[in-house]
Parts: structure tokens; C-alpha cells; sequence
């Protein structure tokens, strides 16, 4: 098993969730004519969607705390279909 160091955001109250994306990364959602959806992305930009995961999942965190991730911002690379990330 590999051990992997990542610095995890903390949540703030006054702001939320603070992003924190990776430089040059690419990340794809998708969902195909069957309903599934694909998420697909280099090594950079799984990680950094995996951060922003752990981050929603940290101590602390409110239920409905989340992030909107889409191409409109370039989080997400062209054409993607938008994704949210929420704590339950």
C-alpha cells in the first residue's frame, strides 16, 4: 500500500470550503446516454478532486456544506457536465 502526503483545506465558516486545485491538471465529468457518470482526469486532477473530497469530509464540517464544480470557472475542463460535492 502507498502512503500519500496531501495538504487537506480546512473549512471555514465565514468563507466554506476553500478549493484548492492543483496547477495544470485535467478533469472530465460526463454523463452518457445510460445515466452513468464518468469522472476522468490526470494524475493532478484526480488528486486534487480527492482533496477537495477529504476536505468536505474533515471534522467540523457541516451537513450541505459543498462545491460546485464546472467548466464555467475551469475547474472542470470544457464541456464537462457540472458536478457538486456535498457533505451529508
Amino acid at each position: 500500500m502507498a502512503k500519500v502526503q496531501l495538504d487537506i483545506p480546512s473549512y471555514d465558516r465565514g468563507i466554506g470550503l476553500v478549493s484548492a486545485w492543483p496547477d495544470n491538471y485535467r478533469l472530465t465529468v460526463s454523463v452518457g446516454a445510460d445515466g452513468k457518470v464518468s469522472v476522468v482526469g490526470d494524475p493532478a486532477g484526480l488528486t486534487g478532486l480527492a482533496v477537495q473530497l477529504l476536505a468536505l469530509a474533515q471534522p467540523g464540517v457541516p451537513t450541505g456544506a459543498h462545491e460546485d464544480l464546472d467548466d464555467f470557472l475551469l475547474v472542470l475542463d470544457e464541456g464537462s457536465a457540472p458536478l457538486r460535492l456535498e457533505r451529508a
